[in-house]
């Protein structure tokens, strides 16, 4: 018997979406939303297209591609007058080499519905993974993860932000950020230090005792999107990054 996993219900027409990409494409546009606020750069979305007042926090795009059916020209137009620039392709649809650009990766969307009750980990602080609340518990986790410049200590000042890491015998050896948005969150930025592995349901489990009740969303690629997949997560379509 099929189940809603196996067969998503999507909306009938031609620019119908699986309101589980939907889902995600939202919620990494309020990822870049809040990174742009939080380092102080402004940003507009027009033409189906999220863009950057000026330059984005490090290893983020300058635009972002929030509906299907944008098209290269547009995006040429957003970002003309910029040298170096960064486009998240978030439908894996355009082709970016006529504007100078190469493909920097493919990735895949993923999605994970609610954990149940019985699934939720204890909370951040009585299991294996912590909230990290100081500046110098986000300075030793931004070391490991070379995001120092991109994760600001004043994140940690911000309630729908938590940065969580795994610690065995004291050591972090695995981490995460998890972004509380419009029903869904934004799981990113996760590692594991090397002789460790990610434990994706471990860490969905972890997310839903802090916001319990709401899908998991994010993107992945490789060996690590494999991992997500057997965690639970669902791959529910593609996206490009591309730059110049």
């Amino acid at each position: 018997m099929s189940t809603a996993r196996d067969t998503p219900v999507v909306p009938e027409g031609p620019a119908a979406l699986d309101p589980r990409l939907r889902t995600a494409v939202d919620a990494g546009v309020g990822w870049y939303e809040d990174l742009c606020a939080l380092h102080g750069v402004g940003s507009v979305i027009s033409e189906g297209v999220w863009s950057a007042a000026g330059a984005p926090p490090p290893l983020h795009s300058d635009a972002v591609v929030v509906e299907p059916g944008v098209t290269a020209e547009r995006l040429e137009q957003r970002l003309a007058g910029r040298e170096h620039a960064g486009v998240k392709d978030s439908f894996a649809t355009l082709d970016l080499t006529g504007a100078g650009m190469r493909l920097l990766f493919s990735a895949t969307w993923v999605h994970r519905r609610p954990a149940a009750a019985a699934d939720r980990a204890a909370g951040p602080g009585r299991g294996p993974w912590t909230r990290v609340r100081t500046r110098e518990e986000l300075a030793e986790w931004t070391a490991l993860h070379d995001t120092g410049a991109v994760l600001l200590p004043a994140l940690l000042r911000r309630g729908h932000f938590a940065v969580l890491a795994r610690r065995v015998d004291g050591r972090t050896v695995a981490g995460a950020v998890a972004r509380l948005g419009s029903g869904a969150v934004d799981v990113s930025n996760t590692y594991a230090v090397e002789g460790h592995r990610l434990d994706w349901a471990e860490l969905a489990g972890a997310v839903a005792a802090l916001f319990p009740a709401r899908p998991l969303v994010g993107y992945q690629r490789g060996a690590v999107l494999a991992d997500a997949v057997a965690g639970g997560f669902d791959a529910v379509g593609d996206l490009r990054v591309w730059v110049r």
